[in-house]
């Protein structure tokens, strides 16, 4: 009887959550907000500086030179130059998309036209961003057509590749001295277009680009696989997510302890002490729609993040583990910080100023990876922080059971301390 009753008053309860908008906003909307906000902000979503290109120039000829400068001109790409090693190295971690090598080669391949050598490149990318390498291809691509297209509409760069083959093939019989007669025409052609370039310079380019680029392929890109290391969050809203689902946690300890208060005013309280019902039935009520809330919001932040933002779960086990210790600890926080205050006014601002300090210290507001050392070690006195591993450790901490457990007895340890502090101060207080 005493549970039906208790799940009664958490049914009660859960549903003057969801009645009250404002409660439901800094419950739900609020922590799902936050989540995506910063988690677009870490990945730099939005921005446009361009992909981050690393090259390693191993032919350092005049045309290598040339061809990377076009590139660092490009809006689309924020190009630095390093060598092959730590360029491999830096997308293996995620530092950079992508790298780019020009072998050696590369140079006489490029300045060369008519004898069948196409320039290559070497290209590695992060693999997982695809969008990324499906724009720097299409970029590197558009730049090899257009330096093609250049060499071909450039009569005095025609007639040096013309003169190379000539010393090249020599004044021999046969189909050669056809190819000679042929190069020597093609010469005396582009002399004399050469000397019209001024007058007719665009139909010069237009004339020469359909009839002479068709059946070229400008540029060669050979993909490099790499694996990227496993290490540290592999995606920015697995950092943020965890911060999102800490925020949840805020609003339903703000909603549930200045519930409390509430109905101690409407004299809801004493109703329900009137009827034969303990006071222990009423708190278990209220601990168990607290903890059924902080339990559905992380479920549906963490479902949300996996569905839409892709994150990976590492371990589905220490996922759920953490989830329930998480709503068990905190439910009984509440319950505490609920009893401290004897006015709405005093409840709220206990348990918002409170939390605050605590998500301050723990990673709520800014990364646990990004605290300076001093603040961690503030942070260890969190509850919030301890919410926080336990959540990364589940996404790319690769915690194991055995990892989790201390921060899983502190936040078990917490509930259980501070129910029983917030049910004796509760018990001991008169209800009117």
């Amino acid at each position: 009887m005493k549970i039906i009753t208790m799940f009664q008053i958490c049914k009660k309860d859960m549903l003057l959550m969801v009645r009250d908008k404002s409660a439901l906003f800094f419950t739900v909307v609020f922590p799902l907000l936050m989540a995506i906000f910063f988690g677009t902000v870490f990945s730099g979503g939005g921005s446009s500086s361009g992909i981050s290109l690393v090259i390693s120039d191993q032919d350092n000829s005049l045309e290598s030179k040339a061809y990377i400068e076009t590139l660092t001109k490009s809006a689309a790409l924020r190009v630095t130059l390093l060598d092959e090693e730590i360029a491999s190295e830096k997308v293996r971690k995620g530092k950079i998309s992508a790298m780019l090598v020009i072998p050696k080669g590369f140079g006489a391949a490029r300045e060369s036209i008519f004898d069948g050598v196409t320039p290559e490149i070497k290209l590695g990318i992060d693999p997982g961003k695809k969008a990324a390498a499906g724009m720097l291809q299409g970029v590197l691509m558009a730049q090899a057509a257009k330096d093609m297209q250049s060499k071909f509409t450039d009569t005095s760069q025609m007639m040096k590749e013309v003169d190379k083959s000539l010393v090249l093939i020599g004044n021999d019989s046969g189909e050669q001295s056809e190819l000679v007669g042929f190069l020597g025409s093609l010469k005396k052609w582009m002399k004399s277009e050469e000397d019209k370039q001024s007058t007719n310079d665009s139909d010069t380019k237009s004339s020469a680009t359909t009839n002479t680029s068709n059946g070229f392929m400008p540029l060669i890109i050979n993909n490099v696989d790499i694996i990227k290391e496993k290490k540290g969050p592999q995606n920015p809203y697995a950092i943020s997510f965890p911060q999102g689902m800490v925020w949840g946690i805020i609003g339903a300890i703000s909603t549930f302890s200045l519930a409390l208060i509430t109905e101690a005013r409407d004299g809801t309280l004493s109703r329900l002490s009137a009827a034969p019902i303990s006071r222990m039935t009423i708190l278990g009520g209220k601990a168990l729609a607290s903890f059924l809330t902080i339990t559905g919001i992380s479920s549906l932040l963490m479902t949300v993040g996996i569905v839409i933002f892709n994150i990976s779960i590492h371990s589905w086990t220490v996922l759920i583990v953490s989830i329930l210790s998480a709503a068990i600890g905190f439910s009984g926080l509440m319950m505490f910080l609920a009893v401290l205050g004897k006015t709405e006014k005093a409840a709220s601002g206990i348990s918002w100023a409170v939390m605050i300090v605590m998500a301050m210290t723990g990673g709520g507001m800014i990364p646990l990876m990004l605290m300076p050392k001093w603040m961690g070690a503030v942070g260890d006195f969190s509850p919030i922080k301890w919410a926080v591993v336990s959540f990364e450790g589940s996404l790319w901490r690769q915690y194991t059971l055995v990892d989790l457990l201390p921060s899983t007895l502190l936040l078990l340890t917490l509930g259980v301390v501070a129910f029983t502090l917030g049910s004796y101060i509760f018990n001991r207080r008169e209800i009117r």
